[in-house]
């Protein structure tokens, strides 16, 4: 599978659905925390450990990982015209997405084994 499979009109439509996606969970956040009494660790602490709010923010980051994908690769493809460091940045950026969301994703399950 090339780096390239995510060519033409997916991109985009994947883009825009994480970006409203992304903008929805954002209202959803402020709304919690607008209308939260108390601002204190263990009260977002169980925010974020129901298990709806933990399967948003699990979509959330997922489309927040797509969307700076597309971005960021389509960025990289428009302005490095060197194959070699254009391959390495984006190994570096896939690198980098991979790695922050293995690491949320092991926060969020941290609520399943505790």
């Amino acid at each position: 599978m090339s780096l390239y499979v995510l060519e033409g009109l997916r991109p985009w439509g994947i883009q825009r659905v994480s970006a409203v996606y992304i903008v929805v969970f954002i209202l959803y956040v402020s709304y919690s925390l607008l209308s939260s009494d108390v601002l204190a660790y263990e009260s977002w602490n169980a925010w974020l450990y129901h298990p709806f709010n933990t399967t948003m923010v699990g979509i959330f980051v997922i489309a927040l990982l797509f969307h700076a994908w597309i971005g960021m690769r389509d960025v990289v493809l428009d302005y490095v015209h060197n194959i070699m460091l254009r391959i390495f940045i984006l190994a570096l950026l896939v690198g980098v997405l991979i790695g922050c969301g293995l690491w949320v994703f092991r926060i969020l399950l941290l609520s399943v084994v505790s």
